[in-house]
């Protein structure tokens, strides 16, 4: 059996640090190194491995730095919408939640047909669903129901929802719970390799420049490209990713509205 691999990336630059934290310079920095050198390392590596898969962008960072996302356009992945500055949208009202996703689409979609979107800040609110369905949004990256794709009932329609995991999240693990490369290595290969054993046919991966692109992490990802590889993984965009589950035939399983 081939397992998809959603190998995707935040791409978020220094849009939430301008936001949140605008006096504190060593955080934009840290930041400014997703511009400086991490998105080229990313899509060097990638390149190497003739992997193609999505970039969630900040409308903001699109504007602020049109040349980094097209770049990432140009070799041929996918972008997805990430809200405007890396919001938490969960504070916001609807009508303001609405006005932004929706201005941050439109931006968006002047680089490359958008048809994903996943949440920024780690959060959703109670009406993030229903507008992406109402913008003609296809799928979710956001939600943690399943560990394999499958339909996200919503108020307004429904979305295919390509779910996530804080495990499988490089930033939770290097920037917030302090993993060494070698230990997030054996704890990656050890889920693709029981998804093989137990038939998933999913597994997600996030990765953030900033993060990742660190020498000895970015190190770690190709040593696990190799491995999913060998092991027959494909690595896709969202959207084909996507295609693939509706073309499948049986049950998928469907999920009622959060709210």
């Amino acid at each position: 059996m081939s397992i998809n691999v959603f190998l995707s990336v935040d791409f978020d630059a220094d849009s939430a640090e301008r936001l949140y934290y605008a006096k504190c310079p060593v955080k934009i920095s840290k930041a400014q190194f997703d511009l400086n050198v991490g998105l080229d390392r990313l899509l060097t590596l990638f390149k190497k491995y003739e992997i193609k898969t999505t970039f969630f962008v900040p409308a903001w960072v699109a504007q602020e730095y049109p040349h980094h996302v097209e770049k990432i356009v140009r070799d041929e992945h996918e972008i997805g919408l990430h809200g405007y500055k890396h919001e938490k949208l969960n504070e916001l009202s609807r009508e303001k939640e609405l006005e932004l996703l929706h201005k941050s689409l439109k931006i968006l979609q002047s680089f490359s047909d958008i048809n994903g979107f996943r949440k920024p800040y780690w959060e959703i609110s109670e009406n993030t669903l229903d507008i992406l369905t109402e913008l003609k949004i296809i799928y979710d990256s956001s939600l943690k129901g399943c560990d394999f794709p499958y339909i996200q009932k919503t108020r307004k329609g429904a979305l295919v929802e390509l779910p996530i995991e804080d495990f499988l999240d490089d930033w939770v693990l290097f920037e917030i719970d302090r993993k060494g490369p070698e230990e997030v290595l054996s704890m990656w290969k050890g889920e693709f390799e029981s998804s093989l054993h137990l038939n998933i046919p999913y597994i997600s991966i996030i990765v953030h420049p900033s993060c990742i692109g660190r020498a000895s992490r970015l190190t770690m990802l190709e040593k696990l490209i190799n491995h999913i590889l060998t092991q027959g993984g494909a690595f896709k965009r969202g959207i084909e990713i996507v295609s693939d589950f509706l073309k499948m035939t049986g049950n998928k399983v469907t999920v009622p509205p959060l709210f």
